[in-house]
């Protein structure tokens, strides 16, 4: 197998090039030369040996002999994969067509690639033999690169392609974006189908009026047990690794900074003086705002006057505050009371107005906030909606 560690730092390395060339780009010659050569060097081609690599090859496209593809990839001496490029501004939903009268000519093709340098579609004939679906079956964009998409771009790479591997793969992630989207169409408006295989244990007999009850019920459970599914870590060693694959873009050097400020001697009371637990309910909160898809990159702790605060962005915004008061432990909102009790059912809600708050709760364990997932994300919207003073 090829080396994937050696192929990622390749990877990464040509998309930061991508990104620092793409503003000088102003046309397809530029955008050929500077970003899309690049990117088939990349992938392990020699682009100077027309073997290998073809510019401007004229396949046999019937009575049209001027058609040209911008680059052909040969394999022992067969085209395998057309590359068509596009100026950088350019649109690629446009240009389908073009690419598909090229592949429908050339029955060794089975990969065709439509890019604008930035964005790469690619593209192969799992409806129709020989004819290029409408759909790509893999999408790329350069400012969006993990693992994930690394992992599937090797499958192009000159060491591994393997057309029936390439299939697989394409009628794979195929079948997957199309359950996907119907998986997010059947949890949003669950079908009397869906409902029906959720109650048939209930011994009821399901009536219209049944299904009309159920289903407000079955948009919450599913609601519920997404979060459950998320926040139990049944899936938490998945997210982890996705929130690892996220690629960092090289200005963002931020691990440095961070390391620096904890030498000060407020961060180095700030991290004496919390616990564990703290340290736990932490974690909850991140993961239950990851479940409900906020963007946690900011989002941080501080310790001060025996209150542990999470924040976005900036300490002064702070969203939930965990703090003891009379030996009981509380969780402090900047939401109204009113609202608060409704997302806290059952437990003791107070005014409190001390510094910005409006509600108090009492809880048994901080840890409780779990339960709380709606609270967290309301105060976390509110904060993060800019409504708050910092």
């Amino acid at each position: 197998g090829a080396d994937i560690m050696g192929f990622k730092e390749e990877i990464l390395t040509l998309t930061n090039q991508i990104l620092a060339r793409k503003e000088f780009v102003s046309n397809e010659e530029t955008t050929k030369h500077s970003l899309i050569v690049p990117f088939i060097q990349t992938l392990g081609y020699d682009v100077f040996n027309p073997l290998e690599v073809r510019p401007e090859y004229t396949a046999d496209f019937g009575k049209k002999k001027t058609e040209k593809v911008d680059y052909a990839i040969f394999k022992d001496g067969t085209p395998v994969m057309f590359i068509e490029a596009k100026d950088i501004k350019e649109n690629l939903n446009n240009h389908d067509a073009q690419l598909s009268r090229y592949f429908n000519s050339t029955p060794s093709i089975k990969v065709a690639v439509l890019t604008n340098g930035i964005k790469y579609k690619f593209f192969t004939d799992l409806k129709t033999n020989n004819i290029m679906d409408s759909q790509p079956f893999f999408e790329l964009d350069v400012h969006n690169v993990n693992d994930y998409y690394i992992s599937i771009l090797q499958k192009f790479s000159k060491e591994a392609f393997d057309i029936e591997q390439i299939i697989s793969t394409a009628e794979e992630l195929t079948y997957m974006s199309n359950i996907n989207s119907r998986l997010v169409n059947l949890f949003e408006s669950p079908t009397d189908e869906f409902i029906k295989l959720l109650i048939k244990d209930f011994n009821i007999r399901v009536t219209s009026t049944v299904l009309e009850k159920f289903r407000p019920i079955v948009k919450k459970s599913i609601k519920d047990a997404l979060l459950e599914i998320i926040s139990q870590g049944i899936f938490a060693k998945e997210i982890e690794d996705r929130e690892k694959s996220r690629v960092e873009e090289p200005p963002k050097k931020q691990s440095k900074k961070v390391v620096k400020s904890a030498e000060t001697p407020e961060a180095q009371a700030n991290q004496q003086i919390t616990t564990k637990e703290e340290l736990e309910v932490f974690e909850i909160i991140k993961k239950v705002l990851i479940a409900y898809g906020k963007n946690i990159e900011e989002v941080n702790y501080k310790n001060a006057n025996n209150s542990f605060s999470i924040y976005n962005k900036n300490p002064g915004k702070w969203f939930l505050k965990f703090s003891t008061d009379n030996n009981s432990k509380c969780i402090t909102t900047r939401i109204p009371v009113e609202l608060s009790t409704q997302l806290c059912t059952g437990l003791p809600v107070e005014q409190y107005t001390l510094g910005f708050s409006e509600s108090r709760i009492k809880v048994n364990n901080y840890s409780d906030v779990k339960g709380l997932k709606s609270l967290v994300i309301t105060c976390f919207d509110q904060v993060d909606s800019n409504k708050i003073e910092a």
